[in-house]
């Protein structure tokens, strides 16, 4: 068995060598799941506050399909087990699952406040990657105004724009004159393009001979951006921690920022 290994070890130095060697294995990395095609789902009950400056409104989950346990999230929350949301105002809300393949799926859930006409929309500007240079403008109509506005469950504000936003996601809340108000999450992007800004990265470090190509040792090929997004979030993590890519130096810092904030901004065909 030493015998055997010490051929091994040989094999891979000559290999290297040779530049043969490129650290990709078909052993290392687990068969991608295409979360495109999982049938994973996500439903949701809810009650309506009473009133249209109350808080006491509520919104269920369930999920099916996809492969549990399931976690949820509801606008900017971390995951979580809980699939029920109390102490909600009027507004309309982001409603998230994830399995344990990682898949997500999101649903909007509207909670109405009886006889409100409030309602808001938003003008967004992109923030640049790691950079605060992003813009939400929000455009309050029905209800009575004047209105005051709250950023990131902030102090509310006559003012209706807000800037030097970093890439997330945020409520931001609307206040009539009577008191009456609505809440919505907005997300606000970095704007980073895969085509002029991530697929390079790839292409030169992953993509390449006997790895990520077609007949190379990888599993999946990563020269078109449908199998990259099948595997964003992976692709994130393991370029982060250095495991990717395979048998080479960690990327520069530059790369790494692009590519977490493409996969953050939804790993975006763009």
């Amino acid at each position: 068995m030493i015998s055997k290994n010490l051929k091994t070890i040989a094999s891979i130095m000559l290999w290297v060598s040779l530049g043969v060697y490129t650290g990709c294995s078909s052993n290392d990395e687990p068969q991608p799941v295409d979360c495109k095609t999982s049938t994973l789902a996500v439903s949701s009950t809810s009650t309506n506050p009473t009133s249209c400056a109350a808080t006491d409104g509520s919104i269920s989950a369930t999920a099916t399909g996809g492969e549990g346990p399931y976690q949820f999230a509801l606008n900017a929350q971390p995951y979580a087990a809980a699939s029920n949301y109390t102490g909600l105002g009027a507004g309309v809300y982001e409603l998230k699952v994830k399995d344990s393949n990682g898949c997500e799926r999101t649903k909007s859930v509207t909670v109405n406040a009886p006889g409100s006409t409030l309602a808001a929309s938003f003008s967004l500007v992109d923030s640049g990657c790691k950079t605060t240079n992003g813009t939400v403008t929000v455009n309050a109509t029905g209800g009575t105004g004047p209105y005051t506005y709250s950023f990131n469950n902030g102090a509310a504000t006559a003012s209706a724009v807000f800037a030097n936003v970093a890439a997330g996601t945020y409520p931001v809340k609307v206040i009539d004159n009577t008191g009456c108000s609505t809440t919505q999450s907005v997300k606000v992007l970095s704007g980073t393009k895969y085509s002029t800004q991530v697929k390079s990265i790839i292409d030169t470090n992953c993509a390449i001979t006997g790895c990520h190509v077609a007949g190379g040792a990888a599993p999946i090929t990563w020269t078109t951006i449908e199998n990259v997004q099948s595997r964003a979030a992976d692709i994130k993590a393991k370029t982060q921690s250095g495991e990717m890519p395979k048998g080479g130096p960690k990327l520069p810092q530059a790369q790494l920022d692009l590519i977490a904030c493409w996969v953050d901004d939804g790993a975006l065909n763009n």
